[in-house]
């Protein structure tokens, strides 16, 4: 699932609303670990078979002929065993000591100092596996194509905060079990390296009515109760400049008032707006979710009578239908904090006429190349299309060469395709729109393709869907003028 649809799925929270969501980089520690270790390996070959010869009652003078190995080789291995111990010879008897039996039980053992390489987590302060961690590039943190979530605390991780047990566990899973794990730990000395590293998550926001912030952290489709625990338990909802709020109606209001008398005066009522958007989560989550069961079964990865029958499919289609139409009838309504990307990706796909987007500037993780060849095809196919940026856009080109691209991709759109794509500045720094053929217009104070770079803190989402034709032409007449 995308993030927006992370949290379609996950927005109800009784007694909070969902105020912002972002795919997240929770804070890792790399950490390379100076321990005492007692190594365990097997006998060489030759040594195991002179070994359970001897235990089998064989004599020392049958072993070349028994092993079929040439005699001055099985002589050095005897004497071997006998300088470790394992064997003994009296009145020309050759027989397996007590310290032979067990090295042929158990292997050898050796006490060795070693470096071991574990993963830490910042928000849990507990080593964890990195079997099943999707790592994130850092440059993905900095660019803000992820947020940053702080350590918490924030400091690095010490030898105390390292339990043996714990490290001995998660070492013994990343190796298929314990019985596959060659060593036993017997002390932990020091960290001798420090790494910072990053796990990708889904993190979404909620705040009560009272103002209680709380963070839920979504981790491969699956809420981690124990990382959102732990991320309260350490004070990370207080910590100050998580979220940047207002007053719900200062931030509505604003909004509001940017969408122009008429408009403003004809949004449907909010609890009205609630019941419908959640007729439409449910319907769009049941679709996705026999979707993927229709997918797992033609790949034989369930068996293929719980593949959804057609009939299924067909009533679920209708429904997911039925309700976002019931959710576009309104003139203009509310908008949820996930529609963005949503409503970004239709606007895309369904564009036949016109394409306008407003922005503040051009992030590289969404005015890529990707996104630049789909206006490329609209352009091609005759859409009129609007990008209109905010006049200190043109200074973010200095944050690097990716972020160089995305203005220059535009502005060679602009060239080759006078007549279809124009490029401009704005001086809008508070509102911004999306909108198609006249038949869909999102505003909203969050830009549609952009960031300020590095993410450390939420955003208050305030937003609107104008769905009635005259409306969007009178509202993109006003903010183009």
């Amino acid at each position: 699932m995308t993030p927006d649809q992370i949290a379609r799925r996950y927005e109800n929270l009784p007694g909070f609303e969902l105020l912002d969501f972002a795919e997240a980089a929770v804070p890792l520690w790399q950490l390379n670990v100076e321990a005492v270790s007692v190594i365990r390996r097997g006998l060489q070959p030759i040594k195991e078979f002179i070994l359970r010869s001897l235990e089998a009652g064989l004599d020392a003078n049958d072993l070349p002929g028994f092993l079929g190995l040439d005699e001055s080789i099985v002589k050095g291995g005897l004497l071997d065993l006998v300088a470790d111990k394992f064997v003994s010879t009296s009145d020309g008897m050759t027989v397996l000591t007590e310290v032979g039996k067990k090295a042929l039980k158990e292997g050898l053992s050796t006490p060795a100092d070693e470096i071991l390489s574990v993963l830490f987590d910042g928000i849990t302060r507990r080593v964890v596996g990195s079997l099943s961690i999707d790592l994130v590039p850092a440059r993905e943190v900095e660019d803000g194509a992820v947020a940053e979530i702080p350590a918490t605390p924030p400091n690095q991780p010490s030898i105390q905060d390292l339990f043996l047990t714990e490290v001995d566990r998660v070492l013994a899973e990343q190796s298929g079990g314990r019985s596959e794990v060659s060593r036993d730990i017997l002390r932990l000395k020091r960290i001798a390296r420090h790494r910072r590293l990053f796990r990708r998550v889904v993190a979404l926001v909620f705040r009560s009515k009272k103002g209680e912030i709380r963070t839920r952290f979504i981790v491969d489709g699956v809420p981690d109760e124990g990382l959102e625990q732990r991320f309260a338990e350490h004070g990370g909802n207080l910590r100050k400049g998580l979220v940047r709020s207002f007053a719900d109606r200062y931030i509505q209001s604003g909004a509001r008032s940017h969408l122009g008398q008429e408009a403003a005066r004809r949004v449907l009522d909010h609890s009205e707006y609630l019941t419908r958007q959640r007729q439409v989560s449910l319907a769009s989550l049941k679709l996705a979710s026999l979707r993927r069961r229709e997918a797992a079964a033609e790949q034989g990865e369930i068996p293929n009578d719980q593949k959804p029958s057609e009939d299924d499919l067909r009533i679920a289609i209708e429904a997911e239908a039925l309700a976002r139409k019931e959710l576009t009838q309104a003139p203009v309504r509310p908008a949820a904090v996930y529609e963005a990307a949503e409503l970004l990706r239709r606007g895309l796909a369904e564009a036949r006429k016109s394409l306008s987007i407003s922005t503040r500037g051009l992030a590289p993780h969404l005015a890529d190349r990707t996104f630049l060849k789909r206006l490329e095809a609209l352009a091609k196919r005759g859409v009129q299309i609007s990008i209109s940026v905010n006049e200190d856009a043109v200074d973010w080109r200095s944050r690097g060469k990716d972020w160089a691209k995305a203005f220059d991709g535009m502005k060679e759109l602009a060239r080759r395709f006078p007549k279809s794509f124009a490029f401009k500045n704005s001086k809008e720094k508070r509102y911004y729109h999306l909108s198609w053929d006249d038949e869909v217009a999102l505003v909203a104070n969050r830009p549609m393709l952009s960031n300020f770079g590095k993410i450390r803190s939420f955003d208050q989402f305030a937003g609107f869907v104008i769905q009635d034709p005259e409306l969007i032409t009178g509202y993109l007449a006003r903010v183009n003028r």
